[in-house]
């Protein structure tokens, strides 16, 4: 039998031409000379490993948990295990290797890098990737907060890093620290952790400086639904109203629809009714309305509004039909009560139908006020109304009764609205109607110098001479029109046609 010098002589000639074959050798070491393997061949094995793709090393988890203490032996076990089960894999592969990175996961150290991540952790990567491969498509709540639980968030980067997507544009990925809260929050508010939900997001918060995917707005609403759930309805109700009144929360459907639902709890069903009428403003796909409809149909008929309940569950009974959300026993139920079991038309269409009710009904007390459209933003997004008193007032897209796309036809329109105000409690016109609306001079056709305000990836926006703006599309324009444009050149165009997004043009000589 070789000693356990020759052996060792003999892999380290090896591990350069024949890894699998010095990590043999190693693993004979620890077979026959248990009492003198040390934490230097554990390196030395683990090197070898590393540069193989050997995946059924049964003793290397005993091994591992002999020198866990050594940083080395901890660290390049941990990238064995992320080359082996996690590099280049699928969600789905990883979750298929799950209980052989199981193995290693207690006895591997997570690498405090919240001040220095120059060299990076693997534990914590291989515990993202796992929770990354739970979350998608069966969310596994239970898996998540697991790994979560593993993790410690003080040892985690506060940094964010860059990226460049496929269009070349830079990207900033969120730092470790904000995604782990992400997580964790999102897991203990799904489990009805509610108590420590809130510990959770209160850390977030306070641990995370720069915000991704409105991760500070969900840690506060969060801390909102956890209120909720334990009948601390005055704190909920603080936390809510605090949300909506800011510029990010005062067009989140779901913050007006949870709020809703908290003062249904309440039994305050007027102004449950009138905060669902807010949140179904806001929401633009049906695909994404059937939660808010049962919701509305229930009050409703809390309301004793029994017929206006029946239309919304009838938008229920088609986007069933029509694949849009699967049915529940929540939904039957709602249906069979109305005894709707066929019906014409497509759920879309009625849903729009809806914005002018819900916009009539929020504001159907308000005093009407009568005024003059006098401007439009060259970006098409707001505007100001002149009314009594040469008073003026601002709207948005968001602003009129119906939906709309494109506001510059509106210049000059006379208008009804109401009086509403906004997040920062400055005064928004409302519910704007058109009363009277010239029609206007047909542009098609009409040839003019313009300026090039901006260049895009899909062409060129370029301001008229009539104050009109409009864009010439790529497909009208040279391949490299990006080099040969620039902002601020004139250039004369033809407005080729007029839609509900604006004008198209065409540069001509």
């Amino acid at each position: 039998m070789d000693s356990k010098r020759e052996l060792q002589d003999r892999a380290k000639l090896l591990i350069e031409t024949n890894p699998s074959g010095a990590a043999d050798l190693y693993l004979t070491m620890w077979k026959d000379y248990r009492e003198d393997f040390n934490n230097y061949d554990a390196v030395a094995l683990l090197q070898a490993l590393r540069k193989t793709n050997r995946k059924d090393v049964i003793e290397l988890p005993l091994i591992v948990e002999k020198f866990k203490d050594y940083e080395i032996v901890s660290s390049l076990c941990g990238w064995y295990v992320f080359n082996s089960f996690i590099k280049h894999k699928t969600p789905q592969d990883i979750l298929n290797s799950e209980n052989s990175i199981c193995n290693y996961i207690n006895i591997i150290k997570q690498k405090d890098i919240s001040v220095d991540d120059n060299y990076p952790c693997p534990f914590s990567i291989i515990l993202f990737k796992l929770i990354e491969a739970h979350s998608k498509n069966l969310f596994n709540a239970n898996k998540i907060y697991e790994y979560c639980k593993k993790i410690n968030p003080d040892f985690l980067s506060k940094k964010t890093s860059e990226f460049k997507d496929k269009e070349g544009k830079t990207k900033q990925n969120p730092s470790d620290i904000e995604t782990y809260y992400q997580y964790y929050t999102k897991v203990c508010d799904k489990l009805n952790k509610s108590e420590e939900a809130i510990d959770a997001c209160e850390k977030g918060l306070k641990a995370v400086s720069e915000y991704h995917y409105d991760n500070d707005l969900w840690f506060q609403m969060r801390i909102a639904r956890a209120h909720r759930n334990l009948k601390d309805y005055e704190s909920s109700e603080k936390k809510y109203l605090e949300l909506i009144n800011t510029r990010a929360g005062s067009t989140k459907y779901f913050l007006f629809e949870e709020y809703s639902g908290l003062l249904n709890d309440q039994e305050r069903y007027k102004e449950s009714w009138i905060q669902s009428l807010r949140a179904g403003i806001q929401l633009y796909d049906v695909q994404y309305s059937a939660k808010l409809l049962l919701h509305q149909s229930r009050l409703l008929a809390r309301l004793d509004r029994i017929d206006d309940a029946k239309k919304f569950a009838e938008i229920i009974f088609l986007g069933i039909q029509e694949n849009l959300w699967n049915n529940s026993t929540e939904y039957q139920k709602l249906i069979n009560y109305f005894e709707i079991k066929e019906l014409k038309g497509k759920s879309d269409k009625f849903f729009k139908d809806l914005y002018k009710t819900f916009k009539d009904e929020l504001y159907f007390d308000s005093e009407i006020n009568k005024g003059e459209i006098v401007f439009i933003h060259p970006r098409g997004k707001l505007g100001r109304i002149r009314f009594s008193n040469n008073e003026s007032i601002n709207f948005s897209k968001s602003s009129f009764n119906n939906r709309v796309r494109n506001l510059d036809k509106f210049n000059g329109a006379k208008v009804s609205f109401v009086i509403d105000y906004d997040y920062k409690s400055e005064q928004i016109a409302e519910n704007i109607k058109i009363e009277n609306l010239e029609v206007a001079k047909v542009l098609v056709g009409l040839t003019s110098k313009g300026k090039i305000r901006n260049i895009v990836d899909f062409g060129l926006f370029i301001d008229m001479e009539n104050g009109k703006t409009g864009l010439a599309h790529i497909s009208t324009l040279p391949k490299d029109f990006q080099e040969i444009y620039e902002v601020g050149n004139v250039v004369k165009v033809r407005v080729e046609k007029e839609t509900e997004k604006g004008l198209s043009l065409k540069i001509v000589d």
